[in-house]
């Protein structure tokens, strides 16, 4: 902002109250100088926040929305007061990614990563030329990744490995690089339907303060939970808890503060509550809901996605072949579910879904449709709400809303 219009705007915010103290003569400018002297001081703490305040008036707010898809990873924004998605942009070109994670401080991405090469993990950083990313770092696997997470130290990258029985766990250098320092996790088991003929994890995440590594494991129906040292080598199996035969669980939605975990069920449609002791690292279960009626669960459908809105009070997952969003409200005391509603995603093969920061938007990608849809969020009741907001990308298999980069 020019100095000319920073002094306008300064005089706009503090001239409300000079009219009271302006008059004729010297004395009435006298009164006007040290009415100016004691608001500056006094306002001076605040400045940074001021200012931000009167550059931003009038300028929709927008946060930037990270796809992972066929082509590589995708940058669009989404404008906070009307739900509008931009035009994404191709941010780093590579043959394909499945899968994002956020570095908790450095302005790093983290995506699965699949190319002439093979399969492995990419740290992304900002190019040269604005809007352009480039690969920082890359480490091969021997399998693609369906999960992604990162420590909130910024010292560990998980992965979860659908097709590879196993884990992957990465330290990462000072400056987000993926070492080659690293530990591969087997896991076994096997369920009694077609896709459980062995392990298969699908979702991992660090809790109690990075001292436990949480697995949920698609293909032996549990929940594996390995302690966590200062190195890849100190990582150790503690524990795991059972899921019924044939559940099949996929995502998982961890709230540490109250206590609770919603898995989402990809082969039995249901929503499975556990009660969480972040102490130990123990689940309990809860509840099992289902998402559909019986007579619509036979067929090829599958649960995807689940996420807790930030309020705590609402639940969504997603339902692939029917092609559904169903929404859930959650007893406040209790933590169980009760079923609010399901409506048609508005895409095909809803894979993966976001939730805006401010609670308002979700955004769900259609793998087999090659689009990103937003729907409104009613703040009371937690229902759904399509809007005409729609972006197309190849094959969107991940969407993130981190509020930053």
């Amino acid at each position: 902002m020019a100095a000319g219009a920073m002094d306008r705007a300064l005089r706009a915010v503090w001239s409300p109250s000079l009219p009271g103290l302006l008059g004729a003569g010297k004395e009435a400018a006298l009164r006007r100088e040290r009415f100016l002297q004691v608001r500056i001081v006094k306002y001076i703490p605040c400045l940074p926040s001021l200012l931000l305040a009167i550059v931003g008036f009038g300028v929709a707010q927008a946060e930037p929305i990270w796809i992972a898809g066929a082509g590589g990873v995708y940058r669009s924004e989404l404008e906070d007061e009307s739900g509008q998605l931009s035009e994404p942009d191709l941010a780093c070109a590579f043959g394909s990614g499945s899968f994002l994670a956020i570095h908790p401080e450095l302005d790093i991405l983290y995506s699965s990563y699949r190319n002439d090469q093979g399969l492995g993990y990419a740290s992304l950083q900002a190019g040269g030329a604005e809007g352009e990313w480039e690969v920082q770092s890359f480490q091969l696997v021997e399998s693609g990744n369906a999960h992604l997470a990162v420590s909130a130290n910024g010292r560990f990258l998980a992965g979860a490995h659908w097709g590879g029985r196993s884990n992957y766990v990465f330290e990462l250098e000072s400056d987000g690089r993926i070492s080659g320092r690293l530990i591969q996790l087997e896991q076994w088991g096997s369920g009694p339907a077609h896709s459980q003929e062995q392990s298969r994890p699908h979702w991992v995440a660090f809790a109690d303060e990075d001292k436990l590594l949480h697995s949920v494991d698609l293909g032996s129906d549990e929940i594996w939970t390995y302690a966590v040292g200062d190195s890849v080598e100190a990582i150790s199996l503690e524990h795991r808890v059972k899921f019924p035969r044939g559940t099949g669980p996929r995502h998982m939605a961890l709230d540490s503060g109250s206590g609770l975990a919603y898995v989402s069920g990809e082969l039995n449609l249901a929503v499975n509550t556990f009660h969480y002791d972040a102490r130990s690292g123990r689940f309990s279960p809860l509840q099992y809901i289902a998402t559909v009626e019986d007579e619509a669960a036979s067929g090829r459908n599958s649960l995807s996605e689940i996420q807790v809105h930030e309020s705590g009070r609402f639940v969504y997952t997603a339902v692939r072949g029917l092609d559904l969003m169903v929404a859930f409200s959650a007893d406040p005391e209790t933590g169980m579910l009760t079923k609010v509603e399901q409506q048609g995603a508005g895409v095909k093969w809803p894979r993966n879904f976001t939730i805006s920061d401010s609670g308002k938007w979700l955004i769900v990608a259609g793998q087999h449709s090659d689009e990103l849809r937003v729907f409104s969020i009613d703040q009371n009741t937690g229902e759904l709400e399509p809007t005409d907001s729609r972006i197309e990308v190849k094959a969107p298999m991940c969407v993130r809303a981190w509020g930053r980069l």
